[in-house]
């Protein structure tokens, strides 16, 4: 797999104080390739990425931006749409999702790569904060969202996974153009799991490294944010 047919798709909202070391950190990785969709940030992400761009002219950096702030599902799916009309064109056949709050450790790039490689067959692969030993400091509260978020995926998909809300993934430029997401806030992550299941793709989960900071975990989901979503989720499950 080579570095230049792969994309990173950063999703970012009022992230100034990280979104420069984030994308420095891929960029200074060797990749060429970076995707990112400004959820209408109030504050100056627009303005930061763009000086990158112009001290980075050799790495492709494309910039897209919600006028308002839509949610995480409706960034992604920016991305996705972006990335069906134009994969083959920009030959960016191998899409990484990563956030952009610094929770994500750009050396566990170098396992996703090695694992696709390994297993052709694979369509996606998920990081997991919860097989083997990682380092990940998620505080107590954060474990049992995400233990909450793993049955609740089980209960509505049929589908076992180990951290089902992670947003550090590897997709296969034809998986991505099989999965539509339609819902905008978080409770996309779950979405995602239902659409690997309806199309049959397939998946592999692998240890990520999470670090969590009080910077990131103000900016992450509340408990009454989980709650809202899931229920949202049961709704369109079962009764739209």
């Amino acid at each position: 797999m080579n570095k230049s047919e792969i994309v990173f798709l950063v999703r970012a909202y009022n992230e100034s104080k990280k979104i420069e070391e984030v994308i420095k950190s891929i960029i200074g990785f060797g990749y060429k390739n970076i995707l990112i969709i400004d959820d209408g940030s109030t504050d100056n992400t627009e303005e930061i990425i763009h000086g990158i761009k112009k001290s980075n002219k050799d790495t492709k950096i494309i910039l897209l931006r919600h006028l308002f702030n839509r949610g995480g599902g409706a960034s992604l799916e920016t991305g996705f749409e972006y990335i069906r009309k134009y994969g083959d064109l920009l030959g960016f056949n191998y899409i990484f999702t990563f956030d952009a709050d610094g929770q994500h450790n750009i050396n566990d790039s170098k396992n996703f790569i090695s694992q696709m490689e390994k297993s052709k067959n694979l369509d996606i692969i998920l990081g997991s904060r919860f097989i083997e030993k990682t380092n990940t400091n998620a505080p107590f509260h954060r474990r049992v969202i995400l233990f909450l978020g793993i049955i609740f995926t089980y209960i509505t998909t049929g589908l076992n996974f180990t951290d089902s809300h992670n947003g550090y993934r590897l997709l296969k430029l034809s998986a991505i153009k099989k999965i539509k997401l339609t819902m905008d806030g978080m409770e996309y992550a779950s979405e995602l799991i239902e659409q690997i299941k309806i199309n049959n793709l397939k998946y592999k989960e692998i240890p990520v490294n999470i670090k969590y900071t009080e910077y990131s975990l103000n900016k992450g989901q509340k408990s009454s944010n989980a709650i809202n979503i899931a229920l949202r989720m049961i709704w369109n499950k079962f009764f739209k």
